[in-house]
């Protein structure tokens, strides 16, 4: 409770929500989690648009086992489904809370557990400065589902330690169930808490009592090793899918590991000290650090435990700055950001040497033991004082704590009233110290990532105008952007936007051709808002805001419902061999998806423009004609009198690009002229502008839509078309052609093709019926493995109890 105590009083004195007005929806916690726990809670209560396995609402319909299994999926997320929906930040909040109490209760029941003689006020404290360790706050508190591993790890060396103290059928029975809960949990993380715990498993079966059988001892180690395994294997039937799912993912360039200076990299041991996602936060507080400094000096611990946990938790923190091990402990996969997602593994194993050193000799009045961890830590604090992760908090703090620490230790052995006051200041010190922490490492993160407005009268208002032209599955009705990259999920309705690390390849890459921007390397996408796109995805309805400019500042009205009359049903009839479009780039892609020549592309003479220069795009075009370009992320375009920037952000054209974008229209005489400024030097090529003819575009429009089937029936990840036998045909759905997606004609199964991306099913003369279900690539070898897991578990029970039987 007092870590989770901690949280919450960081949040009363930071004022953010739910306690003030500032929103604590930092980077990822708004743009990706509070929106999918959003979904989430739709699915499990019948509202959304798909169901566990696909979802119909984002990028034209996606999977969704990845984002459950990815952000979504914790033990904790039932929170979501207590409260209104209108309240889901308020459940993120609560389950961030939820999962540092349990964190720091688990370690404390650990603790206690290996060490039960130790003082209870420093088991509660030790667990409590795990549970609101500066990775919890710093790294966790805002990818809330990160906080599993954080739960996970002291959990897992709880079940082993278990496991080898006892000889019990309950401990092998219950372990695999909890471990298949942890991994569900969070794979990613808890795959390093599972690391964590194995090595600290084998360094107490090395330094058991040498009365223990080193026979026991090893099989104790291969019970839990077997224990754990089933629990994983429990859980094939989602993870394998997941694996396939993030194997077949928009991937990143490849990240070579840049190792973190080695005084960044220690200062980050003091209390207090920021640096999200450049170096690691394992601090623990000063009180624990003291006290795990001191194991090494603490001859009341044999000296075979003390060399043996010193080098176990040394080569640990180690590892996080080798290129190898660095990538072991990331699935061999170097993220983009935060390099050090494991440090919990290290502020874990901090606490749990400080606490087996403490509770060794509680009362040891040893110059040595108190002496030597405070001028290492008052050493560190003078060598790293000048790093730009120390705060403020860290420079008062940690000295502030030394002195109460070594105030606390000198009344040791003076009468009760005295030595139980020095504790309660000892402990009111650290405890104050975890929350200005908190505090201080919330502040500085706040300022250096970008934050997402919590839910308020403008989610409310873009949701109600969804609600009112919801005419799903014939049509969609888009959000648009105006909270986050994945307001289909978070405000309701159909539509393109969609921002995940486990969005298909195959999507990115489609809607990329059809002109679509992106960041994220192509995980997060920009809607072109493009008459075409609308008409090829059924795009009935689209939540827009007005806009008007002040001296050249834009400024930004409310939301507003813009409905089309041009747009095709969900599901068309095209023709047996498909027409398609050679003109070039999105347009062509574009007219190939919709079946019909609607823009015209006139050559163009290379235009060069210099860096912070200004040029010109000129063609020709039919009279009224839409004008459009795709232009670099870094130009400015004038628009209606106003410069307008395209897309700016860092990599240009390899983590992000701007979206095709409208930019006038031809004049009576047909005549086309773009002003563009560069902010570095460019060329525009033919093949870059077009000019979109509308009248066109409807009679295409009415052939589509005279040419729907009958009945169209939606499911959660299923789709079936009823159409009257007549001519051979190809049935489009405007959905992306993904792996996954089985279908069958008349109930023969049949191979869907590939039409501009979209999902398209050859039907001969003859046909009526076309049915279609999305099954996650690895689907039956995972439920495979998770049935051979649950009977092998069965197995190992039945054996278990039959073996205790025939004992005496």
């Amino acid at each position: 409770m007092a870590a989770s105590a901690a949280f919450v009083l960081s949040g009363i004195i930071r004022g953010t929500y739910p306690f003030g007005d500032r929103t604590r929806s930092t980077n990822d916690l708004g743009q990706q989690f509070i929106p999918m726990a959003a979904h989430l809670r739709d699915v499990g209560t019948g509202q959304a648009a798909g169901d566990l396995v696909f979802n119909w609402q984002s990028g034209f319909g996606v999977p969704f086992l990845g984002d459950f299994m990815a952000y979504v999926g914790s033990t904790l997320s039932w929170i979501a489904f207590v409260l209104p929906r209108d309240r889901i930040d308020l459940a993120l909040f609560l389950i961030a809370t939820a999962a540092i109490g349990l964190g720091a209760g688990t370690m404390t029941a650990y603790l206690r557990m290996i060490r039960p003689s130790g003082p209870v006020w420093i088991a509660v404290t030790a667990g409590t400065s795990y549970g609101a360790c500066s990775w919890s706050i710093d790294d966790a508190a805002y990818m809330t589902i990160w906080l599993s591993g954080m739960v996970a790890f002291p959990v897992l060396c709880l079940l082993c330690e278990w496991i080898l103290q006892k000889r019990s059928i309950t401990a092998m029975v219950v372990t695999p169930i909890v471990v298949a809960l942890l991994w569900t949990s969070h794979f990613y993380t808890v795959y390093m808490a599972t690391i964590g715990a194995g090595i600290v498993t084998v360094a107490r079966i090395l330094t058991a009592d040498a009365t223990e059988p080193w026979r026991q001892r090893l099989s104790g180690g291969l019970r839990c090793v077997l224990a754990v395994a089933l629990g994983i294997g429990l859980t094939a039937p989602l993870l394998v899918p997941t694996f396939a799912l993030v194997k077949a993912a928009t991937p990143s360039p490849p990240q070579e590991f840049q190792r973190t200076g080695t005084r960044e990299f220690l200062s980050r041991l003091l209390a207090g000290s920021e640096g999200v996602g450049t170096s690691p936060s394992f601090a623990v507080g000063t009180l624990l650090l003291l006290l795990a400094l001191s194991f090494p000096f603490n001859r009341a611990i044999a000296a075979r435990q003390r060399l043996i946990w010193t080098l176990t938790v040394g080569l640990t923190v180690v590892s996080m700055q080798v290129t190898f091990t660095h990538r072991a402990w990331h699935g061999f996969d170097t993220p983009q950001g935060s390099s050090y997602r494991q440090a919990f593994v290290i502020a874990g194993m901090l606490v749990i040497l400080g606490w087996m050193s403490v509770s060794a000799f509680p009362r040891s009045r040893s110059l040595l033991i108190a002496l030597s961890p405070v001028l290492l830590v008052l050493g560190l604090y003078l060598w790293t004082r000048d790093v730009p992760h120390i705060t403020p908090t860290t420079r008062i703090a940690v000295p502030v704590l030394i002195g109460v620490a070594l105030l606390a230790w000198a009344f040791t052995r003076s009468p009760g009233r005295v030595r139980r006051g020095a504790v309660a200041v000892l402990i009111s010190a650290a405890l104050a110290e975890v929350t200005a922490s908190s505090v201080a490492i919330d502040a500085a993160r706040y300022e250096s990532l970008s934050n997402t407005a919590y839910w308020g009268a403008e989610h409310e208002q873009v949701r109600s105008l969804v609600q009112s032209m919801d005419d799903w599955p014939r049509y969609r009705t888009a959000p648009g952007q105006l909270v986050t990259f994945n307001d289909p999920m978070l405000l309701g309705g159909q539509g393109p936007q969609y921002y995940s690390s486990t969005i298909p390849e195959t999507t990115s890459r489609a809607l990329i051709g059809l002109g679509f921007g992106y960041t994220s390397f192509g995980r997060a996408l920009y809607d072109p808002e493009n008459p075409v796109v609308d008409a090829v995805f059924a795009i009935r309805g689209r939540v827009t805001r007005d806009s008007a400019a002040r001296d050249g500042v834009p400024l930004s009205g409310g939301p507003k419902l813009v409905t089309h009359d041009a747009v095709a049903p969900l599901v068309t009839i095209r023709p047996a061999i498909p027409w398609r479009s050679s003109d070039p780039g999105p347009y062509g892609v574009q007219e190939t998806a919709l079946g019909a020549d609607v823009y015209t592309v006139p050559k163009l003479s290379p235009v060069m423009i210099a860096t912070d220069a200004t040029g010109s795009v000129v063609a020709s075009c039919r009279p009224g004609s839409e004008v459009y370009l795709t232009v670099p992320q870094y130009v400015d375009l004038l628009i209606d009198g106003e410069w307008t920037p395209t897309l700016r952000d860092k990599r240009p054209g390899i983590y992000s690009n701007a979206p095709l974008t409208r930019v006038g229209t031809a004049d009576a005489d047909g005549n086309v002229r773009v002003e563009i400024r560069a902010h570095r030097q460019i060329t525009i090529r033919s093949g870059a502008l077009a000019c979109l003819d509308r009248t066109r575009l409807a009679a295409a429009v009415r052939d589509l839509t005279e040419s729907a089937p009958a009945v169209v029936k939606v499911g959660g990840h299923s789709i079936r078309i009823q159409r009257l036998p007549g001519r051979a045909a190809t049935v489009t759905v405007a959905v992306i052609n993904i792996e996954g997606w089985r279908c069958a004609v008349d109930g023969t199964p049949t191979v869907p093709i590939d039409h501009a991306g979209l999902l398209s099913i050859a039907v001969g003369p003859n046909a009526s019926t076309v049915a279609c279900t999305y099954q996650p690539p690895g689907t039956r070898l995972g439920l495979a493995a998770g049935a051979a897991s649950l009977a092998a578990l069965l197995l190992l029970t039945s054996l278990l109890t039959w073996h205790r039987r025939l004992l005496p």
